[in-house]
């Protein structure tokens, strides 16, 4: 039994490891922005309350891309300078770290599945700060998984951004004829209820092969295939949504067009599922229940 702490455990990933780790028998605490504010001068002072712990999740960012651009100081804040603190404070306390990290960290000009090794080239503010906190990581902890996930969705959905893109995709659904999605834009949409068994595997298994994981859906797609899988799994008419190109939409902060990761590394432990697959469970669960 492994006692555990989650960092921004009301999220879309912190909820569902806590949900996952209620079937465990594991000793969990999960700390809210009401328990632990990371963007507060003394968040030290704040982490000291919590020692002992075997592991510490961190699900803690803001992940708002284009409200990064607006608000570069509370992204760095958030999800680079308290990663410093709370990677120090784990190397302290000999706790193992799993930090959250995403594929907007990569510029996006690759053709083929990506491997962790790849040089990180950020071409936004989020992606930059999230690159910080990985360095920030690995320059302040010993003991550590970086886990690298893509374009989440999960039941509680992203603070920030009023729910998630397949909420967004059924919403549209009903309220207009036709839209567009960019369909030369890809990446590996991933369930966060998949994370969360990823990591509890970590844990069971007691995994020291520390450092950096893609831990993605193991197929990838465009955001229009991904669009026309939401809708035809709903029972709603796909041909609704209509393409358009990457090079013809408007971004705040400028996107990398291609992120799908290779998560062999992390198929020696755990296996993610497909893309499909994940969101059918996922439509399962918010909508069937």
């Amino acid at each position: 039994m492994a006692k555990i702490l989650v960092l921004g455990a009301n999220g879309q990933l912190g909820s569902d490891l806590i949900k996952i780790f209620a079937n465990s028998t594991h000793e969990v605490c999960g700390l809210t922005q009401l328990d632990l504010d990371a963007a507060s001068a003394d968040v030290s002072i704040q982490l000291a309350k919590y020692i002992a712990y075997d592991y510490i999740i961190n699900c803690i960012a803001t992940t708002n891309v284009d409200g990064c651009e607006d608000n570069p100081d509370l992204a760095f804040i958030l999800n680079s300078a308290f990663v410093v603190k709370l990677a120090k404070f784990c190397q302290e306390q000999q706790s193992i770290l799993i930090q959250v990290s995403t594929d907007y960290i990569l510029d996006g000009i690759a053709n083929k599945p990506i491997l962790e090794t790849v040089t990180a080239n950020p071409l936004n503010v989020y992606g930059l700060s999230k690159y910080a906190g990985e360095i920030a990581v690995s320059s302040n902890c010993d003991k550590y998984f970086i886990l690298r996930v893509a374009s989440l969705f999960g039941i509680a959905g992203a603070a920030g951004k009023g729910g998630n893109f397949i909420n967004t995709m059924l919403r549209l659904a009903n309220e207009k004829d036709s839209w567009q999605v960019i369909d030369d834009q890809f990446s590996c949409p991933t369930h966060t209820l998949d994370v969360a068994r990823a990591i509890c595997r970590l844990i069971d298994d007691k995994i020291t092969d520390f450092g950096i994981y893609n831990c993605v859906s193991s197929t990838g797609c465009s955001w229009y295939e991904f669009t026309q899988e939401i809708l035809s799994l709903s029972g709603l008419n796909p041909d609704k949504v209509k393409p358009v190109s990457y090079k013809d939409y408007q971004f705040k902060a400028k996107r990398p067009q291609y992120t799908i990761l290779d998560n062999s590394k992390l198929a020696k432990y755990y296996v993610m599922p497909d893309y499909k697959q994940a969101l059918g469970e996922y439509l399962q669960l918010k909508y069937n229940n």
